[in-house]
């Protein structure tokens, strides 16, 4: 039978490790309860701490009461407590997270510490236009970034790990990107590739690769709104799969994202006939670019080829180029995903349906000429390489394929002669500078033209990806990292449009306010010159650092504490006070 408990107040000494690595010596007064069954602490006391890599106990500073200040006298005095930071840059890059909500619609994604390395990471490739990510191990120690903490390789590896498995995270993203456009939205979707090193990223394929450095690829595929200039979602695929086949899963991302009226516009890349019935299937609108070499685009163009000689056919936005539309009911057909009683279908089975399509085509005598002379360029060093001695397996399968085609090559014994096909490559340039898109909404052509040029875009937009966000290469060696670190790099680009966005409308508001100045004093008009001629001359990335000379002092004694920041001139301010941000 257990001996019955004395319920005796005790006293003993433990040892409670701390995360820094001390270890601290408490005293805690103890005693039975036979009520709740086990000791109960009825108090604990610090005596002392033992530091990390000692043995001896170092006594620790007395507990101060309410008012009472504690001298220990094995402390050294500090009378002043400094520090100096780099802060006019990095308050732009704040203001910009906040106004354009990329920072709340992260904090809504994903928990607080996660958010804040993501947010941390971000504004470091904004800061530094694109350096990698080891570098911000001492960057961060002059600039103040969300993370306080620090972040080290390991915890961005970590951080990309996680991120690049929570699809919920990245899609919840998309959804806040998509749901701010509003309306019917205008979508750029188009691709890129990103080379890479590593053996151990599945999607790493051989293909066609934009850099032509004859490293396998990762595509990289983006929705890029054309109106507001930001983009809104990506999605990665292997770097040998075509564009062509890529368009259906855009739109069942945008569906399931809560879009379901946007008009997307794409180049030739994306044209086919199936991914045109996946549009309207979907009651999507869309632009796209589509070949002359389509064996109905180029009939319809043979048939109106004199109507781009009339005046009323020129572009009001661009005289040189001249246009006409055609009207067609053209017919699709798709596989049936499910069987219709009504319709007599099985699953699979190819559904005809027809529609009404515009088709818009258009002439340019200058872009004429220039592939004219592009394409007499080629045909001569194809000349030249062949009367050279070069064989038909010594060319790639495009240049013997036009050597074929353009070219009569006949050999006498070891002597080679090479003449031109004047009869094939005429009717190659009868086509020249002539260029045709299709559209299921735009019944106008300068209008469905001036919405196709803005499609440049999302190309402005991927080299900002692979030239201010560190894109050129993976730089990680497997898939999850791979998506968690192009989504950084993503919030990063959206950061950059948006500060793009703001500073080019900003441009365009001072150019109106100097032609037309309203109650300007002389000294504002001449700082509203100053500053428009500054960000004409001026990129993104400069001007955000001419702001990082802006430093931050702290300084605290015992009697007060002080903090200042460097002066900034008058053109510096208005550049400030139109973007919004407050004063330093």
């Amino acid at each position: 039978m257990p001996a019955k408990a004395s319920c005796e107040v005790k006293t003993r000494t433990v040892r409670q490790p701390q995360k820094n690595g001390d270890i601290y010596v408490i005293e805690r007064q103890t005693r039975y309860d036979p009520v709740k069954k086990y000791n109960v602490v009825l108090s604990s006391r610090i005596i002392g701490k033992i530091p990390k890599g000692e043995t001896s106990v170092v006594p620790t500073r007395p507990k101060r009461s309410s008012g009472e200040k504690v001298s220990v006298s094995n402390e050294p005095d500090l009378p002043v407590l400094a520090s100096r930071r780099k802060v006019g840059m990095m308050d732009i890059i704040d203001h910009i997270g906040k106004a354009s909500g990329i920072d709340d619609a992260i904090y809504a994604s994903t928990d607080q510490g996660a958010a804040k390395k993501i947010l941390s990471l971000a504004r470091y490739l904004l800061a530094t236009n694109g350096q990698s990510f080891p570098g911000i191990t001492t960057w961060q120690f002059t600039h103040p970034l969300p993370y306080e903490e620090g972040l080290s390789e390991d915890i961005y590896h970590d951080l990309f790990e996680t991120v690049g498995r929570d699809e919920s995270l990245i899609q919840s993203f998309f959804e806040s990107r998509l749901s701010s456009l509003g309306g019917k939205a205008l979508l750029a979707y188009d691709s890129t590739t990103v080379s890479t090193y590593s053996g151990r990223i599945s999607e790493a394929r051989y293909g066609f690769n934009k850099a032509h450095d004859g490293l396998e690829t990762v595509k990289l595929l983006s929705l890029y709104s054309i109106e507001t200039r930001q983009p809104v979602a990506f999605t990665k695929q292997p770097g040998n799969q075509p564009d062509v086949i890529t368009i259906e899963n855009a739109l069942k991302q945008l569906q399931v994202l809560g879009i379901n009226s946007a008009e997307i516009v794409t180049d030739n890349g994306y044209y086919s006939e199936k991914n045109l019935a996946e549009l309207l299937h979907a009651h999507f609108d869309f632009i796209t670019l589509i070949k002359n070499s389509i064996k109905w685009v180029k009939k319809e163009l043979d048939s109106h080829l004199d109507e781009f000689r009339t005046t009323s056919s020129a572009c009001p936005f661009d005289i040189n180029t001249h246009g006409i539309t055609i009207m067609r009911m053209q017919e699709f057909s798709r596989a049936r995903k499910y069987a219709s009683t009504k319709k007599g279908l099985a699953e699979g089975d190819e559904e005809i349906f027809r529609r009404r399509i515009y088709l818009h085509l258009y002439f340019n005598p200058l872009r004429r000429v220039e592939q004219d002379t592009v394409f007499d360029k080629d045909i001569f060093e194809l000349k030249a390489l062949i009367e050279g001695g070069a064989s038909e397996e010594d060319l790639s399968d495009s240049a013997a394929e036009k050597a074929r085609k353009f070219l009569h090559i006949r050999h006498y014994g070891s002597k080679c002669t090479v003449t031109f096909n004047e009869k094939a490559i005429a009717t190659q340039k009868k086509y020249h500078g002539y260029f045709a898109l299709v559209s299921n909404c735009e019944k106008d052509p300068f209008e469905c033209l001036r919405k196709y040029r803005q499609r440049e875009t999302i190309e402005f937009f991927f080299e900002s990806g692979k030239q201010r966000a560190d894109g050129n290469r993976t730089r990680v060696w497997s898939s999850e990292c791979l998506m968690g670190r192009m989504f950084v790099q993503f919030v990063a680009l959206c950061y950059y449009e948006h500060l793009s966005e703001q500073l080019r409308q900003l441009k365009q508001s001072l150019a109106s306010e100097i032609a037309d100045p309203e109650n300007e004093t002389s000294e504002t008009l001449k700082n509203k010159k100053k500053l428009l001629s500054w960000l004409k001359n001026t990129p993104v990335y400069l001007t955000l650092q001419w702001f990082d000379a802006v430093e931050e002092v702290k300084v605290s004694t015992k009697l007060l504490s002080r903090r200042w920041t460097t002066e900034i001139t008058a053109r510096d301010r208005l550049l400030l006070e139109k973007l919004g941000v407050p004063a330093f």
